[in-house]
Order: structure tokens, then sequence, then C-alpha cells
């Protein structure tokens, strides 16, 4: 009798790891999507199972070309079009990229490795235009449109700053002078 109950909870014991994989099938993982106002694509809005390694095709649009469409999958930044390739539960976070918010902008000059770092703050009415401000108490206006974000300081020289958008990086000038420049949200 003991041996039977013995090789009864050794047989459980080996059965119950199966149960956790979906009893021999492949496991399922929730995607959850939310897309924001302004923005169109797919999928659409709400929580999709799907099974293991399971490759989802995405694509979002804005509304409003003059509009930049961001990607959040999972905590991280992806492009507007693409593909997740499923082995957890995923979420995938879909809007309007919108810049006015506090930024740590570091630039550098063309002949140096070097970089100067300041907190720029953009500001203004919608997303495509507005002022700013930056930690060494110089201002000016900014305008982002179709995935280009371009600054021009108004009391710090001749200080343009042009770039990508969605990463937020790009080339700057200030009369004969070059250099690059990148920012990170803070």
């Amino acid at each position: 009798m003991r041996r039977k109950a013995a090789i009864v909870s050794i047989v459980c014991l080996l059965i119950l790891p199966l149960a956790s994989c979906n009893f021999l099938g492949l496991p399922e993982y929730e995607l959850n999507v939310t897309v924001e106002a302004g923005v169109l694509g797919t999928p659409a809005s709400g929580k999709y199972v799907y099974p293991d390694l399971e490759e989802i095709a995405y694509e979002y649009t804005p509304l409003n070309e003059k509009h930049s469409v961001f990607v959040n999958v999972d905590g991280t930044g992806a492009t507007a079009k693409g593909t997740i390739t499923l082995y957890r539960n995923t979420v995938l976070l879909v809007r309007l990229f919108d810049v006015r918010r506090a930024w740590k902008v570091t630039f550098f000059t063309s002949d140096s490795t070097t970089g100067t770092s300041m907190d720029v703050t953009f500001s203004g009415a919608d997303i495509l235009a507005g002022t700013f401000s930056d930690s060494n108490g110089k201002s000016g206006t900014w305008d982002a449109a179709s995935g280009k974000i371009n600054f021009n300081y108004s009391n710090w020289e001749s200080y343009k700053f042009t770039g990508t958008l969605t990463s937020m990086s790009g080339t700057w000038s200030n009369g004969t002078k070059v250099g690059t420049w990148g920012a990170t949200s803070i």
C-alpha cells in the first residue's frame, strides 16, 4: 500500500509542472494594448491572448500627419511599425509624442568628445510648438512637426538645435560652430 501511495505521489509531482505548461501545449501570454486619442492602427486597444513565441505585427499612425507617434513596449520605446514576439505578458502603449516636459540636453562640438549639459523645459499650448527655458536662464521657441524638432534660442547668441523628435537627438549650430546633441527625459 505504501508503495502504491509513493508511486501516485511521484506521478503527481511529475504532472504538476506540466500543468503550468498548459498540459503539454504552449503557454499563453497576454498582450495589453492601449492606444490613446489621436492615433490609429492595429492592434486596437484591448487585451489579447496569444501562444508562446507568437509574432504580432503592429502599425500606428497619427490622425494629424504633423504629429508623431510614440510606441512603448514594456517600458521601452519602439518604432511606430514593427513586430512583437511574445514570451511573457506584454504591455503596448501607443500615444502622440509630446515634448512638453523637462529634458537633460547634452551637446557636443564636432571637434570634442566632452559634452555640455543643461536642463531644458519645453512648454506650450499644444504639442506642435511653444517656448522653452533652460537651467542657465536662457530661452527661446520650439516647434515639433512631422517627426522633426527645432528649438532656437532668442537670448543666447544664435544657437539653433534641429533633430528627430522621437529620439530627441540631432545637430546644432551657432554661426560657424556646429555639433551634435541628444536629450533624455528627466
